[in-house]
C-alpha cells in the first residue's frame, strides 16, 4: 500500500524502450519481466520494439553525399549580438520618433489647429501634405495665419 504502481502499459512500454538501451535498472528490469510474462499486448509491442530497434543497430552506417556543417560558437554568438543591435536600433527609433513627436506637439506651436493634425496622422500621404502646409507657411509667413 501507498507504492505506486508500474503495472500500467504505457509504463512499462517506456521501461522497455529503455530497456533496449541498456538504461533500466535491477528492479525496473524485473518489474518489466514481471509485465510482460501477464500482458500479451506489451508482449506483442516489446516483440516489435526489439526487432525495430535489431534492425536499426544491425544497418550499417552511410555516408552522406552532401558536407553537414554545424555553426561553431562564434556564429551563434554574433547572430546574438546582430539581434541585440536590432534591437537597440529600433529602441532608438522609437524613442526618437516620440520625442520629436513631443517637441513638435501642442506645446511647441501655439495653434489647436496644427496640435489636432499632428496628433491624427496616421497615413503618409496626410503626413506629406501637413509637410507641404508648414513648408508654404514657413516661406510665406502671411498665409500661416
Amino acid at each position: 500500500m501507498g507504492q505506486i504502481s508500474f503495472h500500467t502499459c504505457d509504463r512499462m512500454r517506456e521501461l522497455h524502450s529503455a530497456s533496449l538501451d541498456g538504461e533500466l535498472s535491477q528492479l525496473e528490469s524485473v518489474r518489466l519481466e514481471a509485465h510482460l510474462a501477464g500482458c500479451p499486448s506489451c508482449s506483442a509491442y516489446a516483440a516489435t520494439a526489439e526487432g525495430a530497434s535489431r534492425l536499426v543497430q544491425q544497418t550499417p552506417l552511410e555516408r552522406p553525399s552532401f558536407p553537414i556543417v554545424v555553426p561553431g560558437r562564434r556564429l551563434a554568438v554574433a547572430r546574438k549580438l546582430q539581434v541585440a543591435a536590432a534591437a537597440a536600433a529600433v529602441t532608438v527609433t522609437v524613442g526618437l520618433s516620440v520625442a520629436l513627436g513631443t517637441v513638435g506637439g501642442p506645446a511647441a506651436s501655439g495653434s489647436s489647429h496644427r496640435a489636432t493634425a499632428s496628433a491624427n496622422l496616421r497615413f503618409p500621404d496626410q503626413e506629406l501634405r501637413m509637410l507641404q502646409r508648414a513648408s508654404t507657411a514657413r516661406s510665406h509667413p502671411r498665409l500661416a495665419l
